[in-house]
């Protein structure tokens, strides 16, 4: 995995931009514990990974309707990709990952 992809760069307000939410959702997020971005003194930074993160708990809070609970159990639970070991080429033909992926 590229190191640049967990590299914590883009500071809240990118990123609530990014996503089209306003940065007190992301801090409410991160106080339910469902992210917890990088700090730098009292300043948030998120990396490409946390950025595709929240994309995917945006879309299951607000268009699949997940409570922050199931939200949570969704995020701690081991995509089938993840436990069967499966190799990026591989991923790329799997309909789960990519739905996945396009979240």
């Amino acid at each position: 995995m590229d190191y640049s992809y967990r590299e914590p760069v883009y500071p809240i307000g990118v990123v609530a931009r990014l996503l089209r939410v306003c940065p007190a959702t992301l801090r409410i997020w991160e106080r339910k514990g469902l992210i917890k971005p990088s700090r730098l003194g009292k300043n948030r930074f998120y990396s490409k990974c946390d950025l595709e993160t929240l994309g995917y708990i945006k879309e299951l809070i607000q268009r699949k309707r997940i409570n922050i609970e199931g939200v949570k159990t969704i995020l701690k639970s081991k995509r089938c990709w993840e436990i069967k070991n499966c190799k990026p080429q591989e991923r790329e033909r799997c309909k789960v990952y990519l739905n996945y992926a396009k979240v």
